[in-house]
């Protein structure tokens, strides 16, 4: 009879389910790790009256569940600078925010209401994965509510209403004792004044005429740190003008002359104002 050798064959069968080389073992990421590159950056954010809208950009690409906002009264940047945060920092937003993006610009937007003006929020954004976690956060901006906006004076007394509360962010009588500021004309010249020069029981607001011009950007950046002191109770304006106001209350306003039309007692000032209800502090 002729014998059966069966071994080599258990062998081959041994060997086809050995250690794998180093070319079998690469690990090719799982999905949801590609989506830990989806980042949020280049965050900015314009306030006004006690709202703040923030602009990201969205790096990378995949599937998300949304963003979180985080606004706090502290920095979290530093002490929360990777893809953990303590569980008790709750985000601004309830549920994640699945953005607004459209297609062909990548940046979302975001509104945050019921604010406190005069108060310093740090802001960031982290993406939310799939999975739940985070990713590290966007840059961290440093920002103050205050309102903003445009306004029109006519002259003091020769129409109603002639002068506007920074604070309550209304406009009201010259006269009155919430009032910031007016507007009047005489020999040909322009000039903002204080409230204190009709009653000297009212509000007595310092005004100075920056020595620049240009974005606001740049205005309130040189106005923080290097503009001269708000001293006088009036100016002299033309178009263009920025003026840096101190109210009475210890905070602050950036005005530009828009328009200046009419004659007579027609005239009228169209002004552009940033409010800082920050005591102290030149900030906007």
């Amino acid at each position: 009879m002729k014998r059966v050798v069966i071994a080599p064959l258990f062998l081959v069968v041994l060997a086809s389910c050995g250690p794998r080389t180093a070319r079998q073992t690469s690990q090719v990421p799982l999905p949801e790790e590609a989506h830990k590159a989806i980042t949020a950056d280049d965050l900015q954010v314009d306030v006004n009256d006690k709202t703040m809208v923030l602009s990201w950009r969205r790096s990378g690409q995949g599937a998300i569940s949304g963003y979180n906002i985080y606004v706090s009264e502290r920095p979290l940047s530093t002490s929360h600078p990777g893809e953990y945060i303590d569980s008790d920092i709750a985000p601004f937003n309830s549920v994640p925010f699945p953005g607004d993006t459209e297609p062909e610009d990548g940046v979302e937007h975001f509104e945050a209401t019921g604010l406190d003006n005069g108060i310093r929020y740090f802001v960031t954004v982290r993406v939310v994965y799939p999975d739940g976690s985070l990713s590290r956060p966007s840059n961290e901006m440093s920002v103050i509510c205050g309102p903003r906006g445009e306004i029109e004076l006519p002259i003091r007394y020769q129409a109603s209403p002639d002068g506007y509360s920074f604070e309550h962010n209304a406009y009201t009588s010259a006269n009155s004792p919430d009032n910031d500021l007016y507007f009047y004309s005489k020999d040909g010249y322009d000039y903002l004044a204080s409230p204190r020069r009709l009653d000297g029981f009212i509000n007595d607001t310092r005004l100075v005429v920056l020595p620049l011009r240009g974005s606001f950007d740049k205005v309130a950046a040189y106005a923080a740190t290097s503009a001269p002191t708000a001293s006088g109770d009036q100016v002299k304006i033309v178009s263009g003008d920025w003026i840096l106001a101190r109210c009475e209350r210890g905070t602050s306003a950036l005005m530009e002359v828009r328009d200046l039309r009419g004659t007579g007692e027609d005239r009228r000032v169209v002004l552009f104002f940033a409010y800082s209800a920050i005591v102290g502090e030149v900030v906007f």
